[in-house]
């Protein structure tokens, strides 16, 4: 990394980074460790809670809280994030800033760096339109961008589903350090026996990690069955490989 370990406390190439959030994930990560027996290092870029790598709320694969391992959001990832929030309303490029860090709870706050160039692209592409507001360019999703959006809404529709469950567990980790009682799961987020099914399978696929190419097979046709009954479409089970959704490992 070209960076120090003092500038990526305020700043980093995907999105602000804040003081405050370097303590929140600081304090995540004793938890993490705490709870995981030790197994997990790193932090916002490496392996561990809250990280861009793997590990539990991180945008890596380690307890598939996020996406791929080691993967940070790539442009494509962020010009489509940008127009589902602009399919929700037109708007400047700041609010747009604003929008994605208050559905991650402060997680992630790309920088005008990131966010305005990526705009610019998506106007050069005719997938959005600008209307001048003063100094200001109001940008609002135009008809080419809107098909695009349709054609990749699922993967669309899952990194902010992801944003919005990264949010949950911020909300968690600031209520552990206040002392405060955890939210009632009827408010929403995972339960604990959900929570621990999800671990026990993680577990399960480890210890079959070297089996022959026929026991694979039963075992994908086996998690293509389960993922069609969560899906609620039983009989697409096995008619169609899963779109690549950026949705990170189990």
């Amino acid at each position: 990394m070209r960076h120090s370990h003092h500038s990526r406390r305020h700043h980093d190439t995907d999105g602000q980074y804040s003081p405050d959030r370097f303590s929140l994930h600081a304090l995540w990560h004793a938890i993490g460790r705490h709870h995981h027996r030790g197994g997990e290092r790193g932090g916002r870029f490496g392996g561990g809670p809250g990280g861009f790598g793997g590990g539990p709320g991180g945008f890596g694969g380690g307890d598939g809280d996020g996406f791929p391992r080691g993967r940070k959001f790539t442009s494509d990832d962020l010009q489509l994030l940008l127009l589902a929030l602009l399919d929700a309303q037109p708007s400047h490029g700041y609010e747009l800033i604003k929008a994605l860090e208050a559905r991650s709870n402060g997680f992630y706050s790309p920088s005008p760096g990131m966010v305005y160039p990526a705009l610019t692209y998506l106007e050069e592409l005719g997938y959005v339109t600008v209307q001048l507001e003063g100094n200001r360019k109001r940008y609002e999703l135009a008809e080419p961008g809107r098909q695009h959006l349709a054609d990749n809404r699922e993967r669309a529709e899952l990194m902010l589903a992801k944003l919005t469950h990264i949010a949950r567990k911020m909300d968690s980790v600031r209520r552990a350090f206040a002392g405060e009682e955890p939210l009632d799961p009827s408010e929403g987020g995972w339960l604990p026996e959900l929570i621990e099914a999800r671990r026990a399978l993680k577990h399960a696929l480890f210890r079959r990690d070297n089996v022959p190419a026929a026991e694979q097979r039963r075992i994908a046709a086996i998690l293509a069955r389960a993922t069609a009954e969560i899906e609620g479409n039983p009989g697409a089970a096995g008619t169609a490989n899963a779109p690549d959704t950026g949705a990170g490992d189990l």
